[in-house]
């Protein structure tokens, strides 16, 4: 699969879940994208026995997570990291943020043509690194660079989704329309 290219960056804060369903809030935009990086990791064992390995077994983990952004509206920032905006518009950093768990869906072109589009279901994000650094003759920028992880769903086990836009299997390409206006389940129907 070659890509080139992201955008379209959106998130839902999971509002409720539990082992029967996970519920999600509104679809709302993220930031201009600049980059997504998901790193899958697997935890591997061997049994060793006779001056050799005899089995070898590996356990999934999390997917660790780096979003960056051109940047972040204050509104965002404060929903997908759990901070507070105050009364007289400021926001804050505070010992009790609490970030919640939310799905991150976006698209990217596709070298074959088309897009390929994407849910990842549930996701946990820390505080952006801050890098400040005075001007010099060749402008450069310091930009919010997330980190987290994605953790299955409690319900289905599942981690994300993705369609590319020309696969002729999918039969219903109003799903694309609908990509952004819900988080898109891997069981999604269209509305009758």
């Amino acid at each position: 699969m070659a890509i080139k290219g992201l955008k379209d960056l959106h998130y839902a804060i999971i509002t409720s879940e539990n082992e029967n369903e996970t519920v999600y809030g509104e679809v709302k935009r993220l930031g201009p994208a600049i980059a997504l990086n998901l790193t899958p990791s697997f935890n591997r064992g061997n049994l060793r026995a006779d001056d050799k390995v005899l089995f070898s077994d590996a356990a999934k983990g999390p997917i660790a997570v780096t979003l960056n952004t051109a940047y972040l509206e204050k509104e965002v920032e404060a929903d997908i990291l759990g901070k507070t905006i105050h009364p007289n518009g400021l926001i804050s950093d505070n010992a009790d943020d609490n970030p919640p768990y939310i799905a991150i869906g976006g698209m990217a072109e596709n070298a074959r043509g088309g897009y390929d589009y994407f849910w990842i279901y549930r996701v946990q994000l820390t505080p952006a690194e801050e890098n400040r650094e005075t001007k010099q003759e060749t402008p450069t920028y310091q930009t919010p660079n997330l980190s987290g992880e994605a953790l299955p769903r409690l319900h289905d086990g599942e981690e994300k989704v993705k369609a590319w836009s020309e696969d002729a299997d999918i039969t219903d390409k109003s799903i694309f329309d609908e990509w952004f206006n819900e988080v898109i389940d891997k069981d999604w129907v269209a509305e009758v």
